[in-house]
C-alpha cells in the first residue's frame, strides 16, 4: 500500500549482475560529447549543459559527432551545436541539405526556434521528396501570414495525394490562422486540378470561407465515387456565416 504514497522503480537484471552508475567526464569536451550519446536524458542534459558553456571549444567534438553515422547522435550534436553563438544558420542549412530526412525535419525545428527566416528555410525545401519533410515545412509556416508563406504552404498543399492523412493535417495546422489567404493562395495555382483525391481533403480541411461552395460542388457530382461521402456533410460543422448557410441551401434540391 505505501506504493500509492511514495511509489517504486523495479530494475529488473539478470541473476549476479552488478547495478553501476557509469561516470562521465564534462570536463572535457570529448569526455561531454561521449556523454551526449547516453540513452539517458539527465546524462544528456548535463553533457549538453557542459558543451554549451565551452562555447567554442566544443565545436570540434561537435563536429565529429555530427559527421559520424548514428542519426540520433547527429541529431543531438546538430542541436548543440546550433546553438552556439553564430553557427545557427550555417547548421540549419548544412541540416538541411541532408540525406536523412529527420535531420532535415531537426534542421526546419532548430530554424523556428532559433527565430531564422523561415520563408528562406521553407524555399529550400517545399518540393522535398520526404513528405515527412513538408509536413514539417507546413506546421513551419502556421503563424506566417505573408504572401510569400500562401505561395509556399500552396506549394506544399499541391503536393498532398489525398493519401497521407498526417500530411492533410499538418496542411490544416498551416493553414488554420490564415484559412482565407492560404485556401486563395492554392485554388490560383491548383486551377482546375482542385477537383483531385488530394484537393477535394484541402477542401474538406481548410476553414476558408471560400471551402463551403467547394463542398457544395463536390456533394452535387455524382461522377465523384466519394462525392456523397458523409464527411464532406460534416465539414460544414466547423464553418460559419453566409458563406456556409449559402453552400447549404444550393443542396436543398438534391
Amino acid at each position: 500500500m505505501r506504493d500509492l504514497d511514495g511509489g517504486r522503480i523495479f530494475r529488473v537484471a539478470t541473476p549476479g549482475s552488478k547495478y553501476s552508475v557509469p561516470k562521465f567526464d564534462l570536463s572535457t569536451a570529448e569526455g561531454a560529447a561521449k556523454a551526449l550519446t547516453n540513452p539517458n536524458g539527465e546524462v544528456r542534459y548535463l553533457a549538453w549543459t557542459a558543451l554549451h558553456e565551452m562555447g567554442a571549444k566544443a565545436v570540434p567534438a561537435l563536429e565529429k559527432l555530427w559527421k559520424g553515422e548514428n542519426p540520433r547522435h547527429r541529431a543531438r550534436a546538430l542541436w548543440a551545436l546550433g546553438k552556439m553563438e553564430g553557427k545557427g544558420q550555417g547548421v540549419v542549412n548544412a541540416a538541411l541539405a541532408d540525406a536523412d530526412p529527420d535531420i532535415r525535419i531537426t534542421g526546419i525545428r532548430l530554424a523556428r526556434q532559433l527565430d531564422l527566416d523561415l520563408i528562406d528555410t521553407v524555399s529550400k525545401i517545399v518540393m522535398d521528396k520526404s513528405a515527412a519533410v513538408r509536413r514539417e515545412a507546413s506546421i513551419a509556416l502556421r503563424f506566417d501570414g505573408s504572401a510569400k508563406a500562401n505561395a509556399l504552404w500552396a506549394d506544399l498543399a499541391l503536393q498532398h495525394d489525398g493519401k497521407d492523412r498526417w500530411y492533410l493535417e499538418a496542411l490544416g495546422i498551416g493553414s488554420d490562422l490564415h484559412a482565407d489567404a492560404r485556401f486563395a493562395a492554392w485554388l490560383a495555382k491548383a486551377g482546375k486540378k482542385w477537383n483531385s483525391d488530394g484537393g477535394r481533403d484541402v477542401v474538406w480541411r481548410v476553414r476558408s470561407k471560400q471551402a463551403p461552395a467547394f463542398l457544395a460542388r463536390i456533394i452535387k457530382d455524382k461522377s465523384l465515387k466519394d462525392h456523397a461521402s458523409p464527411r464532406y456533410m460534416r465539414s460544414f460543422d466547423f464553418h460559419n456565416g453566409e458563406e456556409k448557410n449559402k453552400a447549404l441551401e444550393s443542396l436543398l434540391d438534391l
